[in-house]
C-alpha cells in the first residue's frame, strides 16, 4: 500500500512511514550486498523492466524531471536448485551495466584457497548481447555458460521484436564448457520475475505505485528479495522425476529459500527484519558504516602531483570506459584533447607515472580499461608512430 494509505490505517505521521522504509531499505540492501561464499550449481539470470518517476514518454513534459526519470532495468540471479535471488543490478540493458551485474555475482561465488570456485557454476540467460562480454571478463573459463535465444515471427531490420511480435520458439545455444539441453532454460527466473511483479507494485505493469526516485525504487526492490528469500515459504511442488521428465504423484515441501542455500537455519518474521533494521541503523549512527562492496561506484578524484603530469586518463562518461594516453600524445595535449575544450561526454585526470594512470583506469572501469594505441601501444595504420611516443610497443 501506499506511504498515505499507511498513515491513514496505523494513525501515524507520514515522515515516520517514510523513515521507517528509509532504515528498512538501507538495511535491506546492505544485506543482498553482504552474501558471500555461495555455491549455486545452476544460475539463471534474467532483466525485467519497470520506470521510476514517469515513463518515457513522459519525460520530457515533467516540470521538474530528475536524472533517474525514466524506463529502469533490473538484472536478477537467481540460484535455479534453491530459487535465492542473490545478486541484482538497475540500469540499462548495455555493456557497463550488464558488467557491473556479473562481477557482482561471481564476488558472491564460493572460492577455495587456491582461489578457484568451489562449484562450477552454469549460468543460463537470455540471448542479450550484453551478457557475453560481461560474463566471459567476470568469470571467463570458469564457469559453464549457455543461453535461450527466443525467437519472434515480427522483427525489425536490426532482428529485434516489434510491437506485432508473436513468440515463434528458442533456440539453446551453449556459449562456453558444457550443459545439458534439459538444464538450458530461465523458466525459473522467468516465473520470479512473474513474483516480482505480483509482489511489488512498482513493477506491475500498468501502476500508479512507481517510485520517484531510483535510490526508494531499489529500496522496495531489496526488501522484496530479502522477504522472499527469508520469510517467504514456497507452495509445496510435484518435482520431476528422472531422464523422461515424468513427475511425481507425491507432494514435497520445499524449504524458504535463504534455508535451502544454508544462508539461514529458521524461518524470518516481520519482527525479525524490524529489528535487523533497529541495529542496522543504530550501527550507521554510531559512525560503522557499511563496506564498500564489488558494485558499487568508484569516484577517482584528480591527483595532487608536483610538476606538470607526464601521463592523462581519458574517462568517457558515455562510453563507460576510460583510456590512458602520454601527456604528449596527439589525442591527449595535456588533458586539453583534440579540441582543446572540456567535454560534456568525458574527463581528463591528471597522473604524475604510468603505473597511477593504469592502476585509476582499471579501477574506474575494471572490464573497459585501455591504452592509447599511438602513444603507448602500437598504430600500424599507414605506418603511422608518434614523434613522441616510444618505438617498443609498451602494454602496461
Amino acid at each position: 500500500m501506499s506511504q498515505r494509505s499507511c498513515e491513514r490505517i496505523f494513525r501515524v505521521s507520514n515522515k515516520t512511514v517514510a523513515k521507517l522504509f528509509e532504515e528498512a531499505g538501507d538495511m535491506a540492501i546492505a544485506h543482498v550486498a553482504s552474501l558471500r561464499d555461495l555455491t549455486p550449481k545452476r544460475i539463471q539470470a534474467d532483466e525485467l523492466h519497470a520506470f521510476v518517476a514517469a515513463k518515457d514518454r513522459n519525460t520530457d513534459v515533467m516540470i521538474a524531471p530528475n536524472e533517474d526519470a525514466g524506463t529502469v532495468w533490473v538484472y536478477l540471479a537467481m540460484c535455479a536448485d534453491t530459487k535465492l535471488i542473490f545478486s541484482y543490478q538497475m540500469g540499462d540493458r548495455d555493456i557497463p551495466d550488464a558488467s557491473m551485474f556479473a562481477r557482482d555475482v561471481a564476488a558472491k561465488l564460493k572460492r577455495n584457497e587456491n582461489g578457484e570456485l568451489a562449484v562450477r557454476p552454469l549460468i543460463v540467460t537470455d540471448g542479450l548481447r550484453s551478457y557475453d562480454e560481461a560474463f566471459d571478463n567476470a568469470l571467463g573459463s570458469e564457469a559453464d555458460r549457455a543461453v535461450m535465444v527466443k525467437r519472434y515471427s515480427y522483427t525489425d531490420r536490426d532482428g529485434r521484436p516489434s510491437k506485432r511480435r508473436r513468440y515463434a520458439g528458442a533456440d539453446r545455444e551453449v556459449r562456453s564448457g558444457q550443459a545439458d539441453d534439459a538444464d538450458i532454460h530461465t523458466s525459473y527466473i522467468e516465473r520470479q520475475n512473474c513474483n516480482l511483479r505480483m509482489g511489488n507494485r512498482r513493477y506491475n505493469r500498468r501502476t500508479n505505485a512507481f517510485s520517484k526516485t531510483l535510490l526508494n525504487h531499489e529500496r522496495h526492490l531489496a526488501l522484496w528479495i530479502m522477504y522472499h528469500n527469508l520469510c517467504w515459504v514456497p507452495r509445496p511442488s510435484r518435482p520431476r522425476r528422472g531422464a523422461n521428465g515424468e513427475r511425481s504423484k507425491n507432494w514435497e515441501k520445499r524449504l524458504p529459500a535463504g534455508i535451502a542455500a544454508g544462508v539461514t537455519d529458521r524461518l524470518w518474521e516481520i519482527e525479525d527484519l524490524l529489528a535487523l533494521t533497529d541495529e542496522y541503523t543504530a550501527q550507521r549512527q554510531a559512525g560503522d558504516e557499511p563496506p564498500i562492496t564489488e558494485g558499487d561506484a568508484i569516484e577517482i578524484a584528480p591527483a595532487i602531483i608536483d610538476g606538470a603530469p607526464t601521463h592523462w586518463v581519458y574517462r568517457s562518461f558515455l562510453n563507460r570506459s576510460t583510456k590512458v594516453h602520454m601527456a604528449s600524445c596527439t589525442n591527449c595535449r595535456d588533458g586539453r584533447g583534440k579540441k582543446d575544450g572540456a567535454k560534456v561526454t568525458g574527463e581528463w585526470l591528471p597522473f604524475s607515472s604510468i603505473e597511477a594512470a593504469t592502476t585509476a583506469a582499471q579501477r574506474m572501469e575494471p572490464d573497459r580499461h585501455s591504452i592509447c594505441g599511438i602513444c603507448l601501444g602500437s598504430y600500424h595504420t599507414l605506418g603511422y608512430r608518434h614523434a613522441g611516443s616510444s618505438r617498443q610497443s609498451a602494454s602496461p
